[in-house]
């Protein structure tokens, strides 16, 4: 009887111990499928964040584009006025700023006539330096880069004593000046002494974490103009400073008031900011609009901080059937 139960005990013992063993095998498989389901459920999760993403951008995309899409109507095809239909969006000459509603969402507007820009092939020495100072690039820097620009634009000059070492430099890369017009605001690029964080501008990062980004100057350039006189109602602060004797004041008033409503001359200028014009900048000031436009759009999806921003370069002909033509355009384009 005692051997029986001896035996008896030890199979118990056995029997524990593969049912503990079984039982650990089987909390391992749990705790492996609940890891492997914990991995799928983020992978799933970031699968639909991901495609989230891409269709909130693409509608984005297209809101963007419909902004482009409004402004060439109110810029090329303006509706009368009519106050029992009044249009979805309007817009008027040196308007620089504004807003078009739809359903999902809206586009922001910047629109800007090239006139307002400084002409690569047109503006004087003085003009291109007090411009690059205005932005940020040091005198000695400027005045270098100002002297390769129009080294660039110009013909030869064999008593230039700026060109033996321009034309070293070009020689030693695989671009050679042209000495001619620059064909594209983005040529200059080529000529030493442009960066791109001089031309596309820069982010900088504060102590605090705050990321400002630096404007680029490019975006101030033009070659559609060959004018030496900038559109009032659209230039920069920058450009409207590269005038002779253009105090930092009187180009901050002018951009101020003309938030409000364009200048329809330039004595308007006068009256309205109470500050008067210098002699030495009038010559190079109008209020005539160009046929060209660069429009910025950024498409804002209702309930989504995703955007989207493209830009359009567009040629407006009056007389021409169809009276516009879009020159460029730029995809995924950086507003800031």
């Amino acid at each position: 009887m005692r051997r029986t139960t001896v035996a008896l005990t030890r199979f118990e013992r056995n029997l524990n111990a593969q049912t503990g063993i079984a039982l650990l095998a089987v909390l391992w498989a749990v705790t492996l499928l609940g890891l492997v389901a914990l991995a799928l459920t983020n992978s799933v999760q970031a699968e639909i964040r991901t495609a989230t993403y891409r269709k909130e951008a693409t509608q984005a995309y297209f809101l963007a584009c419909g902004g482009v899409e409004a402004a060439i109507l109110g810029i090329a095809y303006p509706l009368p006025e009519n106050p029992d239909n009044p249009p979805f969006w309007t817009w008027q000459q040196g308007q620089r700023e504004g807003s078009v509603p739809f359903q999902s969402g809206r586009a922001r507007l910047e629109i800007v006539n090239e006139s307002g820009k400084l002409d690569l092939n047109a503006a004087s020495r003085r003009q291109l330096i007090r411009f690059f100072e205005v932005g940020g690039v040091e005198p000695v820097a400027a005045r270098q880069l100002v002297a390769a620009i129009l080294h660039w634009r110009g013909p030869v000059q064999p008593d230039d004593p700026e060109a033996g070492s321009l034309d070293e430099y070009y020689q030693r890369g695989s671009v050679r000046p042209r000495h001619a017009p620059f064909q594209s605001v983005e040529e200059v690029l080529n000529v030493r002494g442009m960066s791109r964080e001089i031309f596309f501008g820069t982010v900088e990062v504060s102590r605090e974490g705050v990321v400002r980004p630096q404007r680029g100057l490019g975006q101030d350039l033009t070659v559609a103009t060959s004018l030496t006189q900038v559109n009032v109602n659209y230039a920069s602060e920058f450009v409207l400073r590269s005038l002779p004797e253009m105090s930092p004041e009187l180009a901050r008033a002018i951009i101020q008031e003309r938030a409000r409503a364009p200048f329809k001359s330039l004595e308007d200028i006068g009256r309205r900011t109470a500050l008067s014009l210098p002699d030495e900048a009038l010559p190079f000031l109008a209020t005539g609009e160009g046929k060209t436009y660069s429009i910025v759009s950024v498409g804002e999806l209702a309930g989504s901080r995703v955007q989207r921003a493209v830009r359009a370069v567009l040629q407006i002909d009056p007389q021409g059937i169809p009276r516009h033509r879009v020159v460029a355009w730029y995809d995924d384009y950086s507003s800031d």
